[in-house]
């Protein structure tokens, strides 16, 4: 494929892997990074040129997840039996820059995480500042009454200790025989 095509597919599987969860998004592209740089490190070694589409960790890592084959097709493998295979000769070169558009895309969800995780705490921090008014203000409502009783409580207890000193006065004046 030529340059463009290989970006337009690159950038196709890209999509497709920025929808996966967090845990499987971890898991494929954390794979497809290995296999990449196994071949790069190892271009001449045809044991990493090939994955079985059978195995365990193609299966559940790689093409159990959105945009796994879609991004080994981009950086150049075909299916071939039970095999998906990187031709030869291989071209490290290309699968460097395909390592590095990996690299970005784990960049770019990586940031859409954190700006999905900021946005939820804000909306959470909204939503408990509301809650917290609402208290604030049930509370404020229910000290208002509270202390309106106290004060007529007070006013009530004042006014019998008035009344209390008033007979207390009266029994200890020796002119009053009431």
């Amino acid at each position: 494929p030529s340059p463009r095509c290989m970006d337009e597919a690159h950038d196709a599987a890209v999509r497709k892997l920025l929808k996966n969860a967090p845990i499987p998004f971890k898991l494929v592209t954390e794979t497809l990074f290995k296999v990449l740089t196994n071949i790069i490190n190892n271009p001449d070694e045809p044991k990493y040129c090939e994955l079985n589409r059978d195995s365990a960790t193609f299966t559940e890592k790689i093409s159990s997840c959105a945009g796994g084959l879609a991004f080994l097709k981009a950086s150049g493998f075909v299916a071939d039996g039970e095999v998906m295979r990187i031709q030869p000769p291989i071209e490290v070169e290309r699968l460097r820059r395909t390592r590095a558009v990996l690299k970005e895309a784990v960049r770019a969800y990586g940031e859409e995480c954190v700006r999905r995780t900021q946005e939820q705490m804000q909306r959470e921090n909204a939503e408990a500042a509301g809650k917290l008014r609402e208290l604030q203000e049930a509370n404020r409502k229910h000290r208002s009454k509270s202390d309106i009783a106290a004060a007529t409580e007070r006013e009530s207890i004042m006014r019998g200790v008035q009344i209390d000193r008033a007979d207390w006065e009266r029994q200890r004046d020796p002119t009053n025989l009431k």
